[in-house]
């Protein structure tokens, strides 16, 4: 069980891998709320199966949910849904870049929030790799628009006082509160992990549902009917969603969220893996270079968990 958080978070990634490259095909035919919406609701009906099979098939216990649990499932629901909405309006901007590289800084904000709210004591070499992580990750953002490691450099240092990247903090604060919300709330529950985690994916995925489908009746209503018109397209992002998102309350039974979320970053180099083999797109050296750092980063973090 020491380890079996490393293959759960890995997994989860390349799940999540997966839907992201379903989500990024769907939005020419529904839209970027659409493609986001699709995570939710097409998630929905295969972890409601995945929660009947388990509970009322293989008989396990149904465990009981105390108002902390549910009170910290609904902020970690809540703050995914302001995360996504967040990351739509960085893409409105001109240099949205720079957004999605600092909203990556949500492990370190999650390290963060463990370490002076939940008093968790991180070892210096986890510190370390988490930090040159979220480097990496901002790095590999921004690699992509030039072959030139110092350009990457200085692309970096340029956007940090840009409205796009005061946004791309902010998602990454919300993503954090997302993840540690999660952590809570599974660990407020009593009863058996996988029973925890089954149970708390369908609340989560159904509240996430409700949230994003009530906005998007309000605000992008067209994009909601597209959603239900491509359904079967829609699917395959449902079901790696479902997985993922399993996977990841899994996982964060096990170990803490920024731990977690940091070997968890593969996902970034799972992404760079599909847009090579499926969208054709070439690497940069400088991508190569930021791929090395992050693969140092994760390894530290579990040498130090060993």
């Amino acid at each position: 069980m020491d380890y079996l958080w490393i293959f759960v978070a890995i997994f989860a990634a390349a799940l999540q891998t997966f839907r992201s490259a379903f989500q990024k095909r769907m939005i020419p035919d529904i839209g970027k709320f659409g493609a986001t919406y699709i995570r939710f609701i097409y998630a929905l009906p295969f972890t409601f199966l995945i929660f009947i099979v388990w509970f009322f098939i293989l008989k396990n216990e149904i465990p009981k949910l105390n108002n902390l649990a549910i009170f910290y499932c609904f902020i970690g629901a809540l703050c995914q849904v302001l995360f996504t909405l967040l990351l739509m309006i960085i893409f409105s901007y001109r240099n949205f870049a720079a957004g999605i590289a600092f909203s990556k800084t949500e492990v370190l904000f999650a390290a963060l929030i463990e370490i002076f709210i939940l008093n968790i004591v991180f070892l210096p070499i986890i510190n370390f790799g988490i930090i040159l992580g979220v480097f990496a990750v901002i790095f590999l953002s921004v690699a992509k628009e030039t072959t030139n490691i110092n350009d990457v450099f200085i692309k970096i240092s340029k956007s940090f006082f840009t409205f796009s990247t005061l946004f791309g903090v902010l998602t990454g604060l919300i993503l954090a509160g997302s993840t540690v919300g999660y952590r809570m709330a599974i660990i407020n529950v009593e009863g058996h992990i996988l029973d925890a985690t089954i149970y708390l994916s369908i609340l989560a995925v159904f509240i996430q549902t409700i949230m994003m489908g009530i906005w998007l009746y309000y605000y992008k209503r067209n994009e909601l009917k597209l959603v239900f018109q491509f359904w079967k397209k829609s699917l395959p992002a449902g079901i790696c969603g479902s997985g993922a998102t399993a996977g990841w309350f899994l996982a964060f039974a096990l170990a803490t969220a920024a731990e977690v979320r940091a070997v968890g970053q593969i996902e970034l180099i799972f992404s760079i893996i599909i847009s090579i083999i499926f969208f054709k797109e070439k690497v940069q050296r400088t991508e190569i270079f930021g791929i090395c750092m992050l693969i140092i980063s994760i390894l530290l973090i579990i040498y130090a968990r060993m």
